[in-house]
């Protein structure tokens, strides 16, 4: 039997939480959803320490993602991210994070009291200079680092927000020569299992551990995501991690999210699954056909995820693309720009969909707007790390003026949301150009 069959079957008078009885009593719309929110009852087993259904489902899932365990999270991928990194850094351990890393991963160094370098994408590239964003992660520039110092782990995203992916084989193979387990933020990749459309995922390529979301681009609700551990990973055992992972996920998870995580697996691994990923993949690359040989340009790194349009037009700035889009057409961007607009498809993106996106994006054509923007990429330094992230988050506060706060430790971070990897982090000195993103009083930790 599998959850869902459990949970519709439950005939019990329940006397347990949650207590609305499964009845809404003011969103009558979640009205089948609360007649399926049951708590952990007699039978249901325990997502801390399965030994029955939730065991058999996340075993089920480790076949198909070819890893030594999956485990099921319904507090997204962030709650993967926490419990990979307790499991694996114990404090004072130097680790390397990729500086386009979502938040998280800075969460998992204050939490692990980790010793933190960061590693600098590549931003020299013709997708980084005509698209703005960060590139691959440079394996001889990653060994390069690792060959300098004793890191306990690297930890990177692949596929970035805009869909950039880095040759995790080869950064894995280097990663194992220097006995430095590789976390791989793989949130976005959560289709990289089932299609030869997409680069192999994280775990097939070599990696320690992985994160997916299966909400990004998979078809599941807000919340549901997966952590991986490989086969191959040495001196971390899946006890470990479960026993981590019970410190971060809650004791009352969510059964119609858990429900919907294995539903959501053995559809993407069926034959409905697996055409509806070759359908939309299709779609993409017609869409994108469409356009060839116009004004209209779309971000193709070596190792793209397809899923991610980003998208701008020659001549004129992503945000005024993205301004057009909202208020002419009503259709809203994932993130954008100067360059261009990032536009986040996945199994529940229909053709049709698709279409009104390219419409709107002839209409702009047609109507030949031009504004003769030639933008310029900007990207941040590399930081200037005053403190260890675990000090800093308990460093006392005071305030200056920003004029004066140049070069004193920031004792708040600033995390544009999306794509989630900080401009500034606590513990980091303020540089010159931080000013524009600062209060007229900024936060400084005392020394």
């Amino acid at each position: 039997m599998n959850l869902w069959k459990l949970i519709t079957s439950n005939k019990k008078t329940l006397f347990t939480t949650p207590t609305h009885g499964q009845k809404s009593l003011f969103f009558k719309e979640l009205s089948e959803f609360y007649k399926r929110d049951l708590s952990e009852i007699e039978g249901f087993d325990n997502l801390s320490d399965p030994k029955g259904v939730i065991r058999k489902a996340q075993f089920k899932a480790s076949e198909i993602y070819n890893s030594a365990q999956t485990f099921f999270l319904t507090q997204g991928s962030t709650t993967g991210i926490l419990a990979i990194m307790k499991a694996v850094i114990r404090p004072l351990d130097k680790i390397l994070i990729a500086r386009n890393c979502h938040k998280s991963v800075y969460s998992g160094a204050v939490i692990t009291n980790a010793e933190v370098s960061w590693f600098m994408p590549d931003t020299k590239s013709e997708i980084s200079k005509e698209f703005g964003v960060y590139g691959e992660i440079s394996p001889s520039e990653l060994e390069n680092q690792l060959k300098l110092n004793d890191y306990r782990a690297f930890i990177m995203t692949n596929p970035t927000y805009e869909g950039v992916c880095s040759d995790i084989e080869e950064i894995a193979r280097i990663c194992k020569q220097y006995n430095t387990y590789l976390i791989v933020d793989e949130a976005h990749g959560s289709l990289f299992n089932f299609s030869e459309s997409f680069p192999k995922s994280a775990i097939e390529s070599g990696a320690d551990f992985s994160v997916n979301s299966l909400h990004k681009n998979a078809g599941a609700l807000n919340q549901c995501a997966l952590l991986h551990m490989s086969k191959s990973c040495k001196g971390i055992s899946v006890d470990d991690l479960q026993k981590s992972l019970n410190l971060f996920h809650t004791t009352s998870p969510s059964y119609p999210l858990l429900a919907v995580i294995e539903e959501n697996i053995n559809f993407l691994n069926s034959k409905e699954g697996l055409k509806s990923i070759d359908d939309l993949v299709l779609d993409i690359i017609n869409f994108k056909k469409y356009f060839k040989d116009t004004r209209v340009k779309f971000l193709d790194s070596k190792m793209q995820d397809i899923t991610k349009l980003f998208i701008k037009i020659e001549g004129m700035s992503g945000n005024r693309l993205s301004e057009i889009l909202y208020e002419k057409y009503g259709i809203e961007d994932e993130l954008n720009n100067d360059f261009g607009a990032l536009f986040l498809l996945g199994v529940g993106t229909t053709k049709s969909k698709l279409d009104k996106l390219k419409v709107a994006l002839i209409r702009i054509l047609e109507e030949k707007i031009e504004e003769n923007y030639i933008p310029k990429a900007k990207f941040q330094p590399p930081p200037l790390v005053k403190m260890a992230p675990c000090a800093a988050f308990y460093g006392k506060e005071t305030f200056v003026n920003r004029e004066n706060s140049e070069l004193m430790i920031s004792s708040k971070s600033i995390i544009p949301y999306p794509p989630g990897f900080g401009i500034l982090y606590s513990g980091e000195a303020i540089q010159e150009w931080h000013m524009e993103y600062l209060d007229e009083n900024t936060g400084v930790i005392k020394l």
